[in-house]
């Protein structure tokens, strides 16, 4: 009786204790390569002209706090990040001498490397695909 007893413990004991825990690792992997918006924040940069865009924060709402630069400071008038159909997407809106009225509308790439996307130039009245890469 007192062996079964022991036994009757550690199946409980795998049940409350280890059970949730391989299910929590399960959860945790497959998870992993889904992007969330914080994984916006970074320095980002377009290779095909050095424009450098610094995302520093996020806010809960998903208004971003954004810097650009080619190479001097754009004014950014504002910028959004949301999710949208299990994507992560980035609108940012300019409003500077030669900027006024542009826009990015970005989404990061599953590797959290990249964000692709469109950027409207204003005065050009002009779209076109662009994409930034993470600087490290």
């Amino acid at each position: 009786m007192n062996s079964r007893f022991t036994t009757s413990r550690a199946s409980r004991c795998f049940a409350w204790f280890i059970l949730p825990a391989i299910l929590l690792a399960l959860c945790s992997a497959a998870l992993a390569g889904t992007a969330a918006i914080g994984d916006l924040v970074g320095t980002w940069v377009r290779p095909d002209g050095g424009y450098k865009m610094v995302v520093k924060s996020i806010e809960k709402d998903g208004k971003a706090e954004v810097q650009y630069f080619n190479p001097n400071p754009i004014h950014v008038a504002e910028a959004t990040a949301s999710l949208k159909d299990g994507s992560v997407t980035l609108f940012v809106k300019f409003e500077d001498v030669n900027y006024t009225g542009s826009t990015y509308n970005l989404t990061l790439a599953p590797d959290k490397n990249r964000l692709a996307g469109k950027y409207f130039q204003a005065t050009q009245k002009e779209t076109f695909e662009i994409f930034f890469e993470r600087q490290p």
